[in-house]
């Protein structure tokens, strides 16, 4: 979050505010705030534990023409803000702007991403569009509507990911969404070590996917190909005796077949 607080304070366009939602016990954040509240406009609101629940909170205190939702744990180069803010001012316009995810070494983090820019899609969103790096017009956020607070880290149930991805299929029903490759986020790759924690996450990670799948009717064809990745590597790894990833692998996919179900 510090880090977070300090890149954002460097960014060469200054007309934004932002809107901290704490989900913590207690208020660990408050030196934080105090040392930046003073620097930007900042909000400070609490909500109930839930991703969704957090950013449905910050949206309806929103006042800026465009929205993003950037995580505790990213961060922005200094020009990221003038150059969200400068695509939305090109003719035609997008409603919507994504880009790319990549960790402190420029590689790609917290998923493959397209290397080619373009409309995004209900079969390309998988690969060109990921929560904090993602730009809107507060008004195609308000006809969106909310978040879908039953997805999400901390929602209470099995769906642990995956909500933004339902954020965008249901904008692309109305909206136009745009994905620049070279629109760049950072954020550390949680796969660079895989953790007891993270392939305990896997599971519901998968879940959350494949809830996403079945909610907007994905074709079987489809279903069958994103099973058949993590088996895949369940099999690769375990092969070469890699068993955390291949466990990893295993609890994704057990998890995606019972979000698709």
């Amino acid at each position: 979050m510090e880090r977070f607080l300090e890149k954002l304070d460097l960014q060469t366009y200054r007309n934004f505010e932002l809107i901290l939602v704490d989900q913590n016990d207690g208020d660990p954040l408050r030196p934080l705030i105090e040392k930046y509240k003073n620097r930007f406009p900042l909000l400070h609101l609490r909500s109930e534990r839930g991703l969704s629940r957090a950013r449905n909170v910050g949206m309806r205190r929103a006042t800026g023409d465009l929205v993003a939702f950037p995580d505790d744990d990213c961060w922005y180069a200094p020009g990221v803000l003038e150059q969200a803010v400068g695509y939305f001012r090109r003719e035609p316009a997008p409603d919507v702007v994504t880009g790319r995810s990549v960790d402190e070494r420029g590689e790609d983090a917290a998923g493959s991403f397209d290397p080619e820019e373009g409309y995004v899609d209900k079969m390309n969103v998988w690969n060109r569009a990921i929560s904090f790096t993602i730009f809107l017009k507060k008004e195609v956020a308000d006809d969106i509507g909310d978040f879908d607070e039953e997805i999400g880290v901390g929602a209470g149930s099995i769906y642990l990911s995956g909500e933004e991805t339902d954020y965008v299929l249901r904008a692309l029903k109305r909206f136009k969404v745009y994905y620049y490759p070279e629109f760049i986020v950072y954020h550390a790759n949680p796969l660079r070590q895989i953790t007891p924690q993270i392939i305990a996450r896997a599971y519901k990670y998968g879940c959350g996917f494949g809830r996403v799948v079945s909610k907007h009717d994905y074709p079987i064809a489809f279903k069958l190909r994103m099973l058949a990745r993590p088996l895949a590597g369940t099999m690769v790894y375990g092969t070469v005796g890699q068993f955390s990833r291949s466990k990893y692998y295993w609890n994704s996919f057990r998890g995606r077949l019972r979000g698709m179900l």
